[in-house]
């Protein structure tokens, strides 16, 4: 386990303390804990016109495990960066929690944000994140009241405490990388104050916490398929980088794992021409879907290396 603190004290080491579960313990949540590798789709009742689809951004299997020892306003959680004109109905999400030491089970509630880091659209009902004692850990699945969204969001989770123990460790994965996000897709909200995790406590490494949205995706309506020769993508296979070539101007540029997972994605890129860079990417194909003003092409490209 290692602490971090910003105050020398052993009360002040005590009282504000983030809990990680070392990587020397991560080997053996890999072997044990298969409940990470079995997450399934939670059925939402009603599937009449149901587009399902679960927003993943991480490989399901722990590394460590993050809590919080301090009475002050801080929430945990995931940003997802999904594109901007994606909407639907939010139905549950799944998020992994594991005992650690004096942690425990206590109640918490995951607020959605808008991408501007200040609207809350809706928030989950209170539950309790229940987790086994690491090295393994215990899936939660919260219920949602259906809350419509719209483009890229952030699914925060409430770790405010007022008096010790802590609450049981949010498990995260700190292998899984994005191009456009190197230091994962975990953010810490404190007081008002955002930021990603690693920075932020200067833990030197990648968080995405162990969390998965599930939706009823709505099927994207009024954007046009453009035409096979509006958008050229070569060279196809590539191994660093793809250029690509628009008619029109690039608003947004999303690639799709094979899953249907976002692994990269920018906005507001406005040039007719541009290189996406693969270099990053693991071997096997993609799909690149972009977006100009007059509408929208998904093409299959292979990374080989």
């Amino acid at each position: 386990m290692r602490n971090v603190t910003k105050y020398q004290s052993m009360l002040m080491l005590v009282l504000l303390t983030f809990v990680f579960a070392s990587q020397n313990r991560a080997t053996g949540f890999r072997d044990d804990d298969n409940l990470n590798t079995t997450l399934t789709w939670h059925s939402p009742g009603s599937l009449d016109s149901c587009n399902l689809k679960t927003y993943v951004y991480d490989d399901s299997i722990a590394l460590d495990g993050f809590s919080y020892g301090m009475a002050s306003s801080l929430r945990i959680g995931n940003y997802f960066p999904i594109a901007d004109y994606t909407s639907g109905v939010i139905k549950s999400v799944d998020m992994c929690f594991s005992q650690y030491v004096s942690s425990t089970a206590q109640s918490c509630i995951v607020y959605f944000y808008k991408s501007d880091q200040t609207t809350i659209f809706g928030q989950s009902p209170p539950f309790i994140n229940t987790g086994a004692t690491w090295p393994a850990g215990t899936w939660v699945n919260v219920t949602c009241p259906d809350i419509p969204y719209t483009g890229p969001f952030y699914a925060m989770v409430d770790y405010t405490i007022t008096a010790l123990p802590l609450k049981n460790l949010f498990d995260d994965d700190g292998v899984t990388s994005f191009p456009e996000y190197p230091w994962g897709l975990g953010y810490v909200e404190q007081n008002g104050t955002w930021g990603l995790v690693g920075i932020v406590f200067a833990y030197g490494e990648k968080v995405t916490f162990l969390q998965h949205v599930n939706v009823c995706e709505n099927e994207a309506v009024g954007i046009k398929e453009l035409s096979p020769g509006s958008i050229s993508l070569y060279p196809n296979p590539a191994n660093d980088f793809v250029n690509i070539i628009s008619k029109n101007d690039i608003r947004t540029i999303e690639v799709l794992n094979y899953i249907g997972q976002t692994i990269y994605k920018t906005n507001d890129v406005n040039l007719k021409v541009t290189k996406l860079d693969v270099a990053g990417f693991n071997a096997g194909e993609y799909f690149v879907k972009i977006t100009t003003m007059s509408g929208i092409k998904t093409t299959k490209v292979t990374v080989i290396h």
